[in-house]
């Protein structure tokens, strides 16, 4: 297990890096979409499905079809005129490595212990028949125990986001609408 996660990890730097590095904007943003899909993978190394899915569906799948559709509209010729790398660019990656290598050996070396893990809490009044008669439809699933916490522990921040989010359509519907 610990090699596959060392492998993914590896894989997501190496197309992250590439994302940045090449000068072709469509494969940079391929090299983007296979990044999202290692941190699915990644994901799903550590046992969380649901956000595995929501990675795939929401990130390789909207996400990318919104850069893919800038990229396209981009005038082309004035990508390739303009410089891809910058001088600062060395001394940048000097300083990530720096940051991480400083972070990493703090944390290699830290004397605190992970946290342990909390098992959410679920409540169910009545069970069905359905549940009743098949034994894997009790067990705790990531889904169930995010959608515990979600409407559980973070109900108001959840309906805060939501009426943001309606408010910010509401908003760019109207500053899109023509003059009548």
């Amino acid at each position: 297990m610990i090699v596959f996660v060392v492998l993914v990890s590896v894989l997501i730097v190496f197309f992250s890096i590439m994302v940045v590095s090449l000068k072709h904007p469509i494969s940079s943003a391929v090299s983007l979409l296979i990044a999202f899909l290692l941190l699915a993978i990644f994901y799903l190394l550590y046992g969380a499905e649901f956000v595995a899915a929501v990675q795939v569906l929401i990130y390789a799948g909207g996400i990318m079809v919104l850069y893919l559709m800038g990229v396209m509209f981009t005038d082309s010729e004035w990508i390739k005129i303009t410089r891809q790398t910058h001088l600062q660019a060395w001394l940048a990656l000097f300083l990530v490595l720096v940051f991480f290598g400083y972070f990493g050996h703090k944390l290699y070396h830290s004397q605190y212990p992970a946290p342990a893990v909390k098992r959410t809490e679920i409540s169910i009044a009545k069970k069905s028949e359905t549940e009743k008669k098949l034994p894997y439809l009790q067990r705790e699933t990531n889904p169930r125990s995010v959608s515990v916490a979600l409407f559980k522990d973070y109900i108001y921040p959840f309906e805060i986001a939501s009426v943001l989010l309606t408010v910010a359509v509401v908003g760019g519907v109207f500053l899109a609408k023509k003059e009548v």
